[in-house]
């Protein structure tokens, strides 16, 4: 059993700054725990970083202790790496933060923001070279050149069904917290074989695969339990 927590102590223990809008705004839609954690420790890193204007790189949200026990498995000491990426993907795929890529000579480093207007335009501006990245971002004398990024499933939308609006981002957002990333990667390439080019066609896959499996061989069941008329296994015949 966990040991209790004795209080806190207000009067000496240092204050995180959280903006209102967390708690009105962004926690209610919460619903992966993963996110809720990578979020509040996102706050406390900037803050001991310097503030909001301060980039927090990938590895110190994976090598942080307590995010690293509050997402643990027990008997699995790898598992919180999954945990926390699944928890950023869910985060920026929601606008609580921005990520962007920094490329150096030797290679390129994922960092974060909080994202703020301040963050926005601060990412952008470095993107077009407009002004460097902080010195924090850079590797020795090495100034990386930078680049937006978005989540992984986000780009795939993108670049193989269109445009990404903001109904279609929020819901993908849902999609994420209820299926594997690769679930959704993989009904993206479905649609885009039977060229149903359309989030409510992923939908309906990934509602087949989880209602009905995905088979035992782990490929999709539109590819190996459905036919070429282009629906998932498990509606041919529904009027729908």
């Amino acid at each position: 059993m966990a040991e209790r927590f004795g209080g806190f102590i207000v009067e000496t223990d240092p204050a995180v700054p959280i903006p209102h809008a967390f708690f009105t705004d962004l926690l209610p839609s919460i619903a992966e725990p993963a996110e809720l954690h990578v979020t509040l420790t996102m706050f406390r890193l900037v803050h001991e970083a310097g503030g909001f204007h301060s980039p927090v790189a990938h590895y110190g949200l994976l090598r942080d202790p307590s995010l690293r026990t509050a997402l643990r498995v027990p008997g699995n000491p790898n598992e919180p790496d999954r945990r926390i990426t699944n928890g950023i993907d869910l985060s920026v795929g929601r606008g609580s933060l921005l990520r962007f890529i920094a490329q150096y000579d030797q290679g390129d480093r994922t960092w974060y923001y909080v994202n703020t207007p301040a963050s926005q335009a601060m990412v952008a501006a470095m993107a077009r070279g407009a002004v460097a990245a902080p010195e924090a971002v850079w590797d020795g004398n090495d100034v990386p050149q930078i680049r937006p990024e978005r989540p992984n499933i986000f780009r795939r939308y993108e670049q193989n069904i269109g445009l990404l609006t903001p109904l279609v981002a929020d819901q993908i957002v849902d999609a994420m917290e209820r299926y594997p990333q690769d679930w959704i990667e993989d009904a993206i390439t479905e649609a885009v074989n039977y060229n149903r080019r359309n989030w409510k066609y992923i939908q309906r896959i990934l509602g087949s695969w989880d209602t009905n499996g995905r088979g035992e061989d782990d490929r999709p069941r539109v590819a190996s339990g459905g036919d070429r008329s282009g629906q998932p296994a498990g509606e041919r015949g529904s009027s729908r």
